[in-house]
């Protein structure tokens, strides 16, 4: 390459990188520092991931403890460590993602590289989002590892008993070990929550607490991304409307499982999104309402849109979902090929280009893959939304990104001398390093005083 050639390839590169600076993400081009570590995160998960298929149905508490490690010689050897894969598949599969798109997200070809987000946080830690930025890969500590390892069961039984949780839904758990004396390193894969997030105008981070919660918010029509806090949203409130009282039962169901499990320090993420005319109108629409509900009370989800709008017929009382807003009735289905009731309204369906009948997934139709309406309310199940990312999107007078994270720090002894030392120069309550019981009580508290 000449050296004219270098130059205009330096001088391209650094103006992505400015572009995707003022996004608060950096593009992991060749001359970044993290490119070879991400490359080879990239290359050990895909190696992983088509060697390692996992079809298990029924987990077993073994699963739960099961760690795969594999050798591989890339520019250098590398060991690279799997925790749990069959309960992460599981989970995967829970929230509607194929093996095959999860592979294709994750471990992109080579042009497609990973971005880093460039947080504010105090831990230290590393965060990269995948190109489309649906999955951010979180760096963790050993301690945090063996500790997720170890509330795993406890973290997926209450997705059983709660699928519409707002903790964030973790995908996967690694290691990579890249020299042979140097340490691992951890990190997670878990759902972006502000995925899509084209339009988000506003982003908060909120623990309830007010010290040091505080963010100078970007000049008047800068681009930079912020993360907000407490302080800047006084005054303010999240409207959810007709969703606000199932908000409010689902923080307190959460928050309960997180004071079970001893933790503090966690944060509700929350994106701000208006929602523009057509979205209203085609939320409402008989068809799209019809679809949200079935999906509602399905055993399966999906975070990815629909390809095709679906007419299918909901439970006959559906209307049990925070958020319905029309009430719908049906006539009496005919059976399908596994002997359960479905629409007869499927065969109408015609297919956008071909015009051939539209065959919707089955799961979306099969009335042995949905739940009754007693265990639709025990489960705080809601009518969830006809779109992308549903499980941690609500709507009500804007669209709003929720999901709670950061739940890995517990009340050790380094935490209960810092209590002991902040409760001497501030105020009670006022700082996050609280008891969890108390933590925990004064976030439902925060989110009650700051809902409408």
């Amino acid at each position: 390459m000449s050296k004219v050639s270098a130059i205009k390839r330096e001088t391209y590169f650094n103006r992505v990188r400015k572009r995707w600076k003022r996004r608060d993400v950096v593009e992991i081009i060749e001359t970044h520092p993290k490119y070879l570590f991400t490359q080879y995160i990239r290359i050990c998960l895909r190696s992983f991931l088509t060697n390692h298929p996992n079809k298990k149905i029924v987990l077993t508490d073994e699963d739960y403890v099961e760690i795969v490690s594999e050798h591989l010689e890339i520019t250098i050897p590398i060991c690279f460590t799997t925790f749990a894969p069959a309960v992460f598949y599981s989970i995967r599969k829970k929230i509607g993602l194929s093996s095959e798109e999860y592979l294709k997200v994750v471990s992109p070809g080579k042009d497609e590289l990973y971005l880093e987000f460039l947080s504010n946080s105090k831990s230290g830690q590393n965060f990269f989002l995948t190109n489309n930025k649906q999955f951010m890969i979180k760096t963790i500590t050993k301690s945090e590892a063996n500790f997720f390892m170890k509330i795993l069961k406890k973290y997926t039984n209450h997705f059983e008993e709660y699928p519409h949780s707002l903790l964030v839904k973790f995908v996967g758990m690694h290691s990579i070990k890249i020299k042979k004396l140097s340490k691992p390193v951890y990190f997670v894969v878990m759902l972006s929550i502000f995925y899509p997030g084209e339009r988000i105008r506003a982003r908060y981070d909120i623990k309830g607490c007010l010290i040091g919660r505080y963010t100078d918010p970007p000049p008047e029509g800068s681009n930079a991304v912020v993360i907000l806090k407490e302080k800047n949203l006084e005054g303010k409130s999240v409207k959810l409307g007709e969703q606000r009282t199932w908000f409010l039962t689902q923080i307190e169901i959460d928050t309960k499982f997180l004071q079970d499990i001893e933790v503090l320090d966690y944060s509700l993420l929350v994106g701000v999104q208006p929602l523009q005319e057509d979205e209203i109108s085609r939320s409402r629409k008989l068809s799209t309402v019809i679809s949200r509900a079935q999906k509602s009370v399905s055993k399966s989800h999906s975070i990815s849109p629909p390809l095709h709008p679906t007419l299918v017929d909901p439970l006959q009382d559906e209307e049990h979902l925070p958020g319905m807003v029309e009430t719908i009735t049906t006539n009496p289905s005919p059976q399908c090929s596994c002997g359960c009731q479905v629409s007869p309204s499927l065969n109408l369906q015609r297919n956008e280009t071909s015009g051939s009948p539209f065959t919707p997934p089955h799961t979306m139709y099969c009335t042995r893959d949905v739940i009754g309406p007693e265990e639709s309310l025990k489960q705080n199940r809601r009518l969830l939304p006809d779109y992308r990312n549903e499980l941690h999107v609500v709507d009500g007078e804007e669209r709003y990104y929720v999901g709670i994270i950061d739940f890995f720090t517990r009340f050790t002894l380094k935490k209960r001398l810092e209590n002991a030392y902040k409760k001497l120069i501030y105020p009670p309550l006022s700082f996050s390093t609280v008891h969890p019981d108390v933590f925990a009580k004064r976030f439902r508290k925060y989110w009650e005083d700051h809902t409408d």
